[in-house]
């Protein structure tokens, strides 16, 4: 349905996007992940009809829209800030867009019952609450029937808890409708809970795509990696073909000279002294609500790394052992 080929942009001499190319199927939700800068909203812009690209295309449809006019394109755009207008009440920015021929009553009932704003109609903006005004934004958007929707950081003025709700509502209503969608978020469960492919960009480029359990599992590089969760990462030397770390020998195969081994704390589990993979003692300990934070030393020398467990009689000075199988363990170059 959306053809993105080889995008790129420059602002002077600044390289913003370098030869960006994705694709996405009808009724499909694409998050773009990635450290602000990378070249996120930009790209969105570009699909929108907001920038040009200075190469490359964008297809929706099989047709090719690259220099289409935003208002030509269908495309419903929700940006951060949401720009709703302070001086119209929440049916006139509604409506605001439509011709006077689609501004029916059924149509305003039909769009404030789905985003759960029934008998707001007459408040204006200032009115709102922070995620009342968000529901109106996508209210507004949705009222023109777009084929493809664009969304930029539409949740990260909200506290948590009325994120994560709204968030959840939001999405379950995208699917019922079955609106191809592309999100740009910096919020790993945003991109883990509501998308079915993830794009990780980096210095304007996709370093990798997937979906969000195979971007989760299988990272290429340390930087996908921090994105999407905690990991334990050690250095590992190549001795007689096995992985020597500070913290023990891993039985690993096809190894470099010298690497990083990366590990999901979940593939981690306590262990005793007759069946452990890695161990360590413990040098802190700190609480956090159902689980532990132990801050693990190696015995010798001054290699630390982090792991959240469950609660345990576990104490600062204690040794710990560990185990992994080896096929949760991840190198990286």
């Amino acid at each position: 349905m959306l053809q993105v080929e080889k995008i790129k942009k420059s602002y002077h001499k600044l390289e913003v996007l370098k030869e960006v190319s994705f694709s996405l199927k009808h009724g499909e939700i694409l998050s773009l992940a990635g450290e602000s800068g990378c070249g996120k909203s930009t790209l969105l812009r570009i699909i929108a009809g907001l920038e040009h690209a200075d190469q490359g295309g964008v297809h929706f449809n099989g047709i090719d829209i690259t220099r289409v006019s935003p208002e030509k394109r269908r495309f419903g755009f929700v940006f951060q800030n949401l720009s709703l207008f302070p001086h119209l009440t929440v049916k006139e920015n509604v409506f605001f867009g439509l011709k006077r021929a689609q501004r029916t009553t059924a149509k305003l009932n039909n769009i404030l019952t789905m985003t759960g704003m029934t008998g707001y109609q007459d408040r204006y903006p200032h009115q709102l609450s922070g995620g009342q005004q968000q529901r109106i934004a996508l209210a507004r958007t949705l009222a023109t029937d777009p084929e493809l929707l664009l969304l930029d950081e539409p949740f990260s003025s909200l506290d948590p808890i009325l994120k994560t709700k709204l968030r959840d509502e939001v999405f379950g209503l995208l699917r019922e409708l079955r609106i191809t969608t592309v999100l740009v978020s910096h919020q790993a469960d945003d991109s883990f809970l509501i998308a079915d492919q993830l794009a990780v960009m980096k210095e304007g480029q996709i370093v990798q795509s997937g979906s969000p359990s195979t971007i989760y599992q299988r990272p290429h590089s340390l930087y996908v990696a921090d994105l999407f969760g905690a990991s334990v990462v050690l250095d590992g030397v190549n001795k007689e073909g096995r992985a020597s770390t500070a913290f023990g020998t891993l039985n690993l195969v096809d190894l470099p000279s010298r690497f990083k081994l990366l590990i999901r704390p979940e593939n981690i589990s306590v262990s005793d002294a007759d069946d452990f993979t890695l161990c360590g003692r413990i040098r802190h300990k700190a609480f956090k609500g159902p689980h532990d934070l132990l801050t693990i030393q190696s015995n010798h020398g001054n290699a630390t790394f982090s792991l959240e467990t469950e609660r345990s009689q576990y104490q600062v000075n204690d040794v710990i052992y560990l185990k992994v199988p080896p096929e949760c363990v991840l190198i990286m170059g």
